[in-house]
């Protein structure tokens, strides 16, 4: 079985009652998005009620990022605003899918370091851009406000619940961002190192491992996870430059987007991953923006590895 037939086995497997309700949820914010908006605390009350896969999953991910003396108090709190990002995750696509491009890009209220990222691109030589990012904020915003200066391509994970690609898909398109799915096997990657060899730009997620996917294990909160290596070897690989980009939402519904300063790109990935630079400081990066805003973090799955089999860090744990 070679890796894109791997990769589409992982794109079934999904639940189907996960894939009715997102399908559902989606429809709302696309169609009756005042209604929808109205039953969100109920939904996700019921959803932390219910969803006891999903609640287990978000009190130990709580304990590991929180602390270990977090109360059950506040490990409700942290697992119920993960799932409420979630839904507001949800109807920022439904949003972008079908907001005009000006009006979804004046959501983007604060940004940092867009003077330097120019500087990056223009002065780049040639070079490509890697962008790092996470399962954080609303992507589709922030790709688009980067695309405004520099062309953007994306590589994504092509989801099993079709309300939810379609939407995505068709956003995406609408504001020029292009998207290459991990989906399709090796041609995708050797797609990318086309366009990084043009001296474009590629954004990608990489605060945890997607299906199909290889990772090298970090240590993050005092435990281990499993860091996905492939865009630090694809940066590498092309000699382009890895610079981390954050977003995130602010108190009043407006976006923040963050660039910072190119990744050094120093060691053996292949031999060492754990010790490269690049993977050391994105793990400092990803780790001190989870601490700041837990909550906003999209994951209601185990990422941590058992206590016992978890190593001690390595890497010192930002401010």
């Amino acid at each position: 079985m070679n890796n894109a037939d791997q990769s589409r086995m992982d794109f079934k497997k999904a639940p189907l009652v996960e894939r009715i309700a997102v399908s559902l949820l989606l429809r709302g914010y696309a169609h009756a998005p005042k209604l929808t908006t109205r039953l969100r605390p109920r939904m996700v009350a019921e959803t932390w009620k219910r969803a006891t896969a999903w609640r287990d999953s978000l009190i130990e991910n709580g304990r590991v990022i929180l602390g270990s003396e977090a109360d059950p108090e506040a490990l409700e709190a942290y697992g119920i605003g993960v799932l409420e990002s979630m839904q507001r995750y949800m109807e920022g696509i439904a949003v972008a899918s079908r907001m005009p491009g000006d009006r979804l890009l004046n959501r983007i209220e604060s940004i940092e370091g867009l003077t330097e990222f120019r500087k990056y691109f223009h002065g780049r030589s040639g070079q490509g851009i890697v962008l790092l990012s996470m399962h954080m904020g609303e992507f589709e915003p922030a790709a688009a406000y980067i695309g405004r200066h520099v062309p953007i391509h994306v590589l994504y994970h092509r989801d099993s619940i079709r309300t939810l690609e379609r939407m995505r898909t068709r956003a995406r398109r609408r504001l020029g961002v292009i998207g290459h799915a991990v989906n399709d096997g090796l041609g995708t990657w050797a797609s990318l190192r086309d366009v990084l060899d043009k001296g474009e730009v590629v954004a990608l997620l990489a605060d945890r491992v997607q299906p199909g996917q290889r990772g090298t294990p970090m240590p993050v909160f005092g435990r281990e996870m499993e860091i996905p290596i492939g865009p630090f070897k694809l940066a590498d690989s092309t000699g382009a430059l890895l610079v981390p980009v954050f977003n995130w939402r602010l108190p009043g519904g407006g976006l923040a987007l963050r660039m910072d300063s190119p990744l050094p790109m120093e060691g053996d990935l292949r031999r060492d991953p754990s010790n490269h630079s690049a993977v050391r400081g994105w793990v400092q990066k990803m780790e001190a923006v989870i601490k700041e805003r837990p909550m906003e973090w999209l994951n209601v799955h185990p990422l941590w590895r058992d206590k016992e089999d978890s190593t001690e860090p390595v890497v010192e744990s930002a401010a």
